[in-house]
């Protein structure tokens, strides 16, 4: 299997999923199996970049082409991916691009025009609180999705003092998660441990497997697979942070005053993947399987019921979840000494629009 810096952009027309299952390969991971998808590589003025999209007909001339940014290929992008699978985005008359940028890298692209939407729910929150015009407008997991994996001879967080942790990227939820749970457990991060950056889910992975990393915050199914191999799971995130998102839909302020019908539609078909998800368990385990790449269905089992107790029904979120997300943010960045009020990150208006 070609590596990252091997592959040559492509553009795929068939209706078909390219690649083979989830492995220890980034690629692998990024294109799983199974039909009905299409995949197309292309650059991206930040790094190399991978395009997820149904491959092109006759009616994409027709649709209203947007890009959306993924931070991972995750469990909490599930809702997104039916979205696209079962075209619901078709029917809000959108062609969506999903492109892969990590972390606040994904936030310099949304916030530059380079893409129109962003599911890096964390990195949103974070610019908002900073004063950036950025909104989050959609939530598809209403706790946090990671799962602090560790070394075998690791037991627990106490045990990373001195060792080091992966990260995706700095300023992101991951980072900002990693920081609180080094806090609460009496550790400062770069003092009492030191952070890295290693990459993507996959990258941290493989970090983990060959010693590079003492621990990482992952996501499922990574954990699931590691705990079979010895890996330790010495903390859960959402026992920390409970009001806090895995993936969601983030904009840019401009967008939503010049272009609301498109932010509506994006919203009305990210909000039918999310129902389709929770009404249609047997379909919807196939498809999060297929964009997967898992093969073991008692992994498949585990993980969708992690899913199911995790997401988001409605796609929103009250005031007291919204505060507790904007405090936990405003402690992990540092700096911020005013009170930043909902209305600054959150915009849930379409949310009631689309449910109509």
């Amino acid at each position: 299997m070609a590596s990252l810096k091997t592959l040559h952009p492509v553009t795929c027309g068939s209706l078909r999923w390219i690649g083979s299952g989830f492995t220890s390969k980034v690629v692998g991971s990024l294109m799983g199996t199974g039909k009905g998808y299409g995949m197309r590589f292309s650059h991206f003025p930040f790094l190399v970049l991978f395009f997820l999209t149904v491959g092109a007909s006759p009616l994409s001339a027709q649709l209203k082409k947007v890009r959306f940014s993924v931070s991972a290929i995750s469990i909490a992008e599930l809702p997104f991916r039916i979205a696209q699978f079962k075209g619901f985005y078709r029917e809000e008359g959108l062609d969506v691009e999903v492109i892969l940028i990590r972390g606040a890298v994904g936030m310099q692209a949304l916030i530059g025009g380079s893409v129109d939407y962003s599911s890096a729910a964390g990195s949103a929150i974070a610019a908002a609180v900073r004063g950036l015009p950025v909104k989050l407008v959609f939530i598809a997991s209403a706790k946090p999705q990671f799962d602090l994996v560790s070394q075998p001879q690791i037991r627990s967080v106490q045990d990373l003092k001195g060792k080091i942790v992966g990260i995706s990227s700095r300023g992101g939820s991951i980072d900002l998660l990693t920081q609180m749970i080094l806090q609460k457990n009496g550790l400062t991060a770069n003092k009492d441990v030191i952070t890295i950056v290693v990459g993507g889910q996959e990258d941290t992975a493989i970090a983990l497997r060959s010693g590079r990393i003492a621990a990482a915050l992952l996501t499922p199914p990574r954990p699931l697979i590691l705990y079979r191999e010895g890996f330790n799971r010495i903390a859960y995130s959402g026992d920390y942070m409970p009001t806090y998102p895995s993936g969601g839909i983030g904009v840019t302020e401009e967008k939503i005053k010049t272009n609301p019908s498109e932010v509506l539609a994006f919203v009305k078909g990210s909000l039918k993947g999310l129902q389709f998800a929770g009404q249609n368990r047997s379909e919807s385990m196939k498809i999060m399987s297929d964009y997967l790449g898992l093969k073991d269905p008692m992994v498949s089992e585990q993980l969708f019921e992690l899913y199911l107790n995790r997401r988001s029904v409605t796609g929103s979120a009250d005031e007291s979840w919204m505060k507790g997300a904007i405090e936990f943010t405003i402690k992990s960045l540092g700096g911020v000494k005013k009170e930043i009020p909902p209305i600054q990150v959150f915009d849930f208006s379409f949310i009631e629009k689309a449910a109509r």
